[in-house]
């Protein structure tokens, strides 16, 4: 076509289109309309009424297939009384043979073999029936029923026609089957995501109410009546309230844990001073009992982060070192760093170091080394650390080329906007 022309140019225009192929315009107006419907039911019922439409039928009926049932269940209708006709059973009658047989039928009223079906049809007027199967992905999802109240000519233009549409039209209402089921279930999932929400900090609260009393009962106990005890009777109510502590502990973790994962980030520019001078303070009275100094990076950044959120995980990786550094701890240094579209920030010290099993691990959540047997700790910190530095756009990880110590890193998207919420 193009041997003596430099250029074919052809519109899209619908109304040119079906002067020149009538059956190609019905194909495309059926696409538009299933490309704009998400409603099963809305979509079912126009494709009806185009076949309808393209055959000259009067009335027709569009049934799904219930597979658990063994029957196909009329969805929509036009043109007659659905009365009568509501079900239709798998493996006998005229429907269930164009399912079975995946085919195109056609047939007189008078000549079904169901005869209650032929009184039926015939006391609504109609002489003809048609059973067009819905198939998509070599199923049948169901069956168009269509009647008429002439003898009207089939072609096997039409025929086809109308089978390439009952694949579009099965194709579709799949995607939107699949589209409600995907719905309901996240709808499902919010709804437990809620409840075990709800859970945890009802269950961290119940939890830590009690503990905390436990705690305060020993702590009496041990000033009143610690005299009266032996080493053992002292030991005891030292174990219950080291029990109790750590108990209260979890419980807020845990609820430290949902906060950071759940709520909503309150984005703004903060100065990376300023959260560390934050920390420092907070953790000044340890550092110093401990003999342990903490260097801070000397330049002034300002990031776009959730300020509290940073406070935490910054606070609980010096924490970390402070706990599992062991008895050569005498330092800990914060770095800042920035990469491509990240900052990223880097607590290491000079301590016993991690061991090659908990690498990959340590952010894990309740996951806690072997050696750290006898110290205080819940085994979320680092896993808030790692919610923290998600939620920012960024991850954290365990950096592994330092000589002695450990060296933990998380990473913080550059490019968050601010006032937003991100999850």
């Amino acid at each position: 076509m193009l041997r003596n022309q430099r250029l074919i140019t052809v519109p899209l225009d619908q109304n040119q289109l079906r002067e020149r192929n009538r059956a190609l315009s019905v194909l495309l107006q059926l696409s538009n309309y299933l490309s704009t419907r998400t409603n099963l039911e809305d979509l079912l019922g126009g494709a009806l009424e185009l076949v309808m439409e393209q055959l000259g039928v009067n009335a027709g009926r569009l049934y799904m297939a219930a597979p658990d049932e063994d029957c196909y269940h009329l969805v929509v209708h036009r043109g007659l009384s659905p009365e009568g006709l509501e079900t239709v059973p798998a493996g006998v009658g005229f429907t269930s043979k164009a399912a079975r047989t995946r085919s195109f039928l056609a047939m007189r009223v008078e000549d079904l073999d169901d005869t209650d079906r032929v009184a039926l049809l015939s006391s609504k007027g109609f002489k003809l029936v048609i059973c067009l199967p819905l198939i998509t992905r070599d199923q049948v999802i169901g069956v168009m029923n269509l009647s008429a109240e002439d003898i009207i000519p089939l072609e096997m233009a039409s025929i086809d026609l109308v089978m390439v549409m009952g694949n579009l039209v099965a194709t579709t209402a799949e995607s939107v089957l699949q589209a409600q089921a995907l719905s309901e279930q996240a709808r499902q999932m919010a709804e437990q995501k809620e409840a075990v929400q709800f859970f945890a900090y009802t269950a961290c609260h119940d939890m830590k109410s009690p503990a905390t009393g436990v705690h305060g009962l020993a702590r009496m106990l041990a000033q009143r009546a610690g005299h009266n005890l032996d080493e053992k009777g002292r030991a005891i109510i030292t174990q219950i309230e080291k029990a109790a502590q750590r108990i209260e502990d979890l419980a807020q973790e845990v609820n430290a844990y949902i906060r950071v994962k759940e709520a909503p980030l309150n984005l703004s520019e903060v100065s990376l001073k300023e959260v560390l001078d934050e920390v420092a303070g907070e953790m000044a009275e340890r550092l110093e009992k401990q003999g342990v100094v903490l260097e801070l990076p000397a330049e002034e950044v300002v990031l776009k982060v959730d300020q509290g959120a940073l406070v935490r995980a910054v606070t609980n990786l010096v924490d970390n070192a402070l706990k599992y550094g062991g008895p050569g701890l005498s330092k800990v240094r914060v770095l800042h760093r920035q990469d491509e579209g990240f900052h990223v920030l880097q607590v290491s010290d000079d301590g016993v170091g991690v061991t090659e099993d908990l690498v990959e691990k340590c952010f894990t959540l309740f996951k806690r080394a072997d050696t750290s047997q006898g110290t205080e700790g819940t085994g979320l910190g680092l896993a808030i650390v790692r919610e923290i530095a998600r939620r920012h756009g960024g991850k954290a990880w365990l950096e592994t080329s330092q000589p002695k110590g450990a060296c933990f890193c998380f990473s913080l998207s550059r490019d968050l906007p601010l006032n937003s919420t991100k999850s």
